[in-house]
């Protein structure tokens, strides 16, 4: 008889927990969870987004560069600067030198800025693996915080990559910029 005591009130008092968790957790309705999910949502597809938009321009870039190199070796001819190395120095061939080497360090410049945007990174993302009974039996309120703070997390990450895409699709461009008025420089001499 004791032990069947001892049995109800311990399922009384997990009752009881039980409980006063459900009393201290607030309504679902009366939060903003479901906005901040949206929210998130909404932010990882805008880093996804970006991503992809980067790797795109890139490649119009990349396209360009090889327009760009099949003139830039015909016209610009790295054994005509080297042979202008070699006979007596005037201002106009030490510019002609300058700008011919100026153009062949930016355009390679510009290649690895380029290769450096659209370099594969590991993106985190939701691992769905992770889901099981466990997950699937929490309280609506725990799951969507949870799911809310990983989705935060891995947007912070993508945010940072695609910052640094940013930046070296940014120098890339300044790269690019360099070549083109080198080239110029260097034609407007001959």
């Amino acid at each position: 008889m004791e032990e069947q005591n001892t049995v109800q009130s311990s399922e009384n008092i997990e009752q009881q927990s039980s409980t006063n968790v459900q009393q201290q957790m607030p309504n679902i309705d009366n939060t903003a969870i479901v906005e901040y999910l949206e929210i998130v949502r909404s932010e990882y597809e805008t880093e996804l987004n970006k991503k992809q938009s980067f790797e795109n321009r890139a490649g119009l870039i990349m396209a360009l560069l090889g327009a760009i190199c099949i003139f830039l070796f015909e016209k610009v001819k790295l054994q005509d600067i080297i042979s202008l190395m070699t006979t007596p120095l005037t201002f106009i061939e030490l510019a002609k030198i300058i700008s011919g080497l100026t153009v062949y360090v930016c355009f390679a410049f510009t290649m690895v800025m380029i290769v450096l945007t659209i370099i594969v990174k590991q993106h985190n993302n939701f691992e769905v693996r992770n889901i099981d009974e466990t997950l699937l039996g929490e309280q609506r309120l725990l799951a969507l915080c949870k799911i809310i703070f990983t989705y935060r997390d891995i947007i912070v990450q993508h945010r940072e990559l695609n910052e640094k895409r940013a930046k070296a699709f940014r120098k890339s461009l300044y790269g690019i910029c360099a070549t083109l008025i080198s080239v110029i420089i260097y034609i407007s001499l001959l």
